[in-house]
């Protein structure tokens, strides 16, 4: 079985984007993206992520890295650890299509 994970790579590295920061920005705005978003806040932003999204995040975390801290990066560094991510993620569908298919390993 052959998947091609280029697109979620891209995808993926889209998301984790880093977003400008606006320096004309009310003073309202500015204490609003300070509150700690609520339990509710989270899970709907959870929800609102792509399986694939959501997979990404989970490797990441595995690897020490949060959306935040990959911003942070260098396009470079960026890169090559959302290649390692889409790596990873194709070694886990890879392992679960096997599984599915009837011819699983023990991992």
């Amino acid at each position: 079985m052959n998947i091609d994970t280029t697109a979620l790579g891209d995808a993926s590295a889209a998301a984790f984007a880093a977003q400008k920061k606006s320096g004309g920005a009310d003073f309202g705005a500015v204490l609003a993206s300070k509150q700690q978003p609520t339990a509710a806040q989270e899970l709907n932003d959870y929800m609102q992520k792509s399986p694939a999204e959501r997979m990404a995040e989970m490797i990441l975390e595995s690897l020490g890295e949060t959306p935040e801290s990959l911003a942070a990066r260098s396009p470079e560094e960026q890169a090559a650890l959302m290649a390692k991510v889409g790596a990873i993620l194709k070694q886990k569908m890879e392992v679960a299509a096997a599984k599915a298919s009837g011819g699983g390993t023990a991992v």
